[in-house]
């Protein structure tokens, strides 16, 4: 699913694939609630190229299906002269499957694309607004399974889930402040608040503690709880010996 299309591409859209667009000026941009606008850039010849490498892998698919429904056609033809009927069902049947397996792979094609533009999205930017420096990538990974999107008004919003997965009513802004807040995180967490009463490794202005200002217990925390920073933190230990 392309983030910008023209009227011809938005036309040729299914309704229920058009509710995913709004217009914006002579083209139509997809409608995810939080996702940047795209730079001003001359991009003319690479669309034209994607454009042309397209029309040339539609134009294949659509020769291979054509032949494959001639043969199916013939084998029918066949199958009634001789009076197979088995070989007809068979036929019906195996054209029946393989257009509801094509619609499934496409709608979770789909579902995958609007995941990566509205879940996935949002978790890096939560994780990128968030996080120390070199940790964004892990804290992303820790974020996105709480978030997930449904459809209201025909457009995709992302939406925070609890511990059994099922929507909550915070807010996006309102679950960053959580994670700004949440002790467990706190080694990730760039100038967090949630320091002391056993948070593993709370952290000041300067960023994440370092192993040596740490007491035991909560080494012990963070290894266990993040082994991706404390493997780090040992690594930045050892190099200053």
């Amino acid at each position: 699913m392309k983030y910008l299309i023209d009227k011809a591409a938005y036309d040729a859209l299914e309704p229920s694939l058009q509710a995913f667009y709004k217009a914006k000026g002579e083209d139509y941009v997809l409608a995810v609630e939080g996702l940047p606008a795209p730079q001003n850039e001359d991009v003319t010849g690479l669309k034209a190229k994607v454009a042309e490498l397209l029309n040339e892998k539609k134009d294949e698919k659509l020769r291979r299906e054509q032949a494959e429904e001639a043969a199916r056609i013939a084998a029918e033809e066949t199958a009634r002269k001789s009076g197979d009927t088995e070989a007809l069902d068979r036929s019906w049947n195996e054209k029946h499957a393989k257009a509801i397996g094509e619609k499934d792979a496409t709608l979770a094609g789909l579902q995958a694309q609007v995941h990566a533009l509205t879940v996935g999205a949002t978790a890096a930017r939560l994780a990128g607004e968030l996080a120390v420096q070199g940790s964004s990538a892990v804290l992303q990974k820790l974020i996105e399974p709480s978030l997930s999107f449904e459809m209201r008004d025909g457009k995709p919003v992302v939406v925070v889930l609890d511990a059994d997965r099922r929507p909550t009513a915070l807010t996006v802004d309102e679950y960053k402040e959580q994670l700004f807040n949440d002790a467990a995180l706190a080694p990730l967490i760039a100038a967090s608040r949630a320091t002391g009463g056993g948070a593993g490794g709370g952290k000041g202005p300067g960023g994440a503690k370092q192993l040596s200002d740490m007491s035991e217990s909560e080494r012990k925390q963070l290894s266990t709880e993040n082994p991706a920073l404390f493997s780090k933190l040992v690594e930045q230990a050892r190099n200053k010996e």
